[in-house]
């Protein structure tokens, strides 16, 4: 090939390598920087599960404030599909450290069986993302992950809106409780903590609440400078002791409940987060310890497999239908029946 060939290859090969150029600057410039950035912990956003549990759907939505589609599942019981006047009420569950929308479905099965034979009324369940090692919190402004980790305004802003706007949802408080383990335990309270209006009640299962600003640096060294550049201070002040003191006034009224094993190392971070509820005055159901268990075992040994949706139930208020009257008039009146007569979900 003659100079002037090379030469003419080596200026077409410029122009597109401009064009390419131009794209990427243009897609950069209308995404934003933080559109590539990758969350520190290694978090994908949208997992949909294989297989797919019975009469569960995977799902996504779109998160504004960190530019990502976010996927979740939802489990819609068979009354969905056979009652489309009816609106239900949702749990919103919190996985664990390193978890995602599809890696916990346990006590699936015992919560279909019930929900089929009438043991507990119809209600939806939501398997939320809330990336691998968030904490439930968002990033603080100016922290490399601001923007990139922010799970406590997707949950609250974005998922529990596209959810309502969805699906046939009771889409007030009464209506929605929510739920959790280990991390997503810790997660559960503490967004049922800083926003009570928002949930009828929260169930932890063995939550990890034992980070606080005296060994969060050791607990955590990679989280900390991402999320909350290094600064002790402003991890506490989002934890759930600090929530809990700062907003007992509305969280006094809100049905907690918390169940651990006698092995578990978050034992006495959690006894001593009872008695911050008990020196605030925040009522709660006294700390459930299941003898013998940790965290590998505890779902194995729960002397009552579906304890967390039957007390999620008790305070729900069913979803009406055009055909019905008013809920509270039918939970009155099955109330008033006796015994041997109520319906089966009472």
């Amino acid at each position: 090939m003659t100079g002037k060939g090379r030469s003419g290859r080596f200026a077409t090969i410029t122009i597109l390598i401009g064009i390419l150029l131009a794209f990427v600057f243009a897609a950069r410039k209308h995404l934003g920087l933080r559109a590539i950035v990758l969350p520190y912990d290694g978090t994908v956003w949208n997992n949909p599960p294989s297989p797919v549990p019975q009469r569960v759907t995977h799902g996504t939505y779109h998160s504004a404030v960190m530019n990502v589609d976010i996927g979740y599942n939802i489990y819609l019981p068979p009354q969905y599909g056979a009652n489309p006047t009816q609106s239900f009420p949702v749990i919103y569950y919190c996985h664990a450290n390193g978890g995602n929308e599809s890696g916990e479905f346990e006590n699936f099965a015992d919560l279909d069986s019930a929900i089929s034979s009438g043991q507990l009324p119809p209600m939806l369940i939501v398997w939320l993302n809330a990336g691998r090692n968030s904490k439930y919190m968002d990033a603080v402004l100016g922290s490399p992950m601001y923007g990139v980790v922010m799970a406590e305004t997707t949950i609250i802003h974005e998922l529990i809106p596209h959810i309502d706007a969805t699906y046939r949802t009771i889409a007030s408080k009464e209506g929605r409780a929510i739920q959790g383990g280990s991390m997503g335990g810790m997660g559960s309270l503490r967004l049922a903590f800083k926003y009570p209006q928002l949930f009828s009640s929260v169930f932890a299962i063995a939550p990890a609440v034992d980070d606080n600003a005296s060994n969060v640096m050791e607990n955590e060294p990679d989280l900390m400078p991402a999320m909350f550049n290094s600064d002790p201070n402003l991890w506490e002040q989002n934890t759930v002791f600090t929530l809990a003191n700062n907003n007992a006034a509305n969280i006094r009224g809100l049905p907690i409940h918390t169940v651990i094993g006698s092995l578990a190392f978050q034992l006495p971070y959690n006894q001593d987060l009872f008695a911050t509820l008990d020196r605030v005055g925040i009522p709660h159901d006294p700390l459930e310890i299941i003898s013998g268990a940790d965290w590998d075992t505890l779902y194995d040994l729960l002397p009552n497999p579906i304890e967390q949706f039957e007390f999620a139930a008790k305070y729900f208020v069913s979803g009406p239908s055009q055909q019905s009257r008013s809920v509270r008039a039918t939970i009155s009146e099955a109330a008033s029946l006796p015994r041997d007569v109520r319906p089966t979900w009472w």
